[in-house]
């Protein structure tokens, strides 16, 4: 029966609601200092020292869509990508929280297209649209170890 459960770490980033399994979460944390990376896309914000380990940190509003001005980063989320950590830089850190993924839908296939490597389902969470994302497929390992290489 828990194989239809999914448990999850709820997170805002900026008007966006999303949920990430907690299979592939490390940690949450207050968000620590990052230096930018020349040359690397918008959505990387830099890399930053966490837990001893140079971390590539991702700025999760960005990789979805919105303007860095909508977002005010206060937490990040270390997350595992194949080998390696990403850090998630998020607004805030709702909770964690379970559910049965029958509640869950496809992705619309316009909604598809702009994140398919990322979006995984939709779903309503106490009335509010929450977009479940693959934390494992945030960045892919090529683009990952171009940034490690910078």
């Amino acid at each position: 029966m828990s194989s239809t459960r999914l448990a999850v770490v709820l997170v805002r980033a900026g008007k966006l609601f999303c949920a990430l399994p907690l299979a592939s979460v490390i940690e949450t944390l207050r968000s620590p200092p990052v230096t930018a990376i020349a040359g690397a896309p918008q959505w990387v914000q830099g890399v930053a020292v966490i837990r001893g380990a140079t971390v590539v940190v991702v700025d999760l509003g960005i990789l979805l869509g919105l303007d860095s001005a909508e977002i005010s980063q206060a937490r990040v989320i270390t997350l595992r990508v194949g080998d390696r950590v990403v850090g998630l830089a998020v607004e805030s850190i709702v909770g964690v929280r379970e559910f049965d993924r029958t509640l869950l839908s496809e992705v619309p296939p316009l909604l598809l297209q702009a994140h398919p490597e990322v979006l995984n389902a939709i779903g309503l969470l106490d009335g509010e649209l929450m977009l479940v994302l693959d934390g494992s497929r945030i960045i892919t390992e090529t683009e990952l170890a171009r940034l490690e290489n910078s």
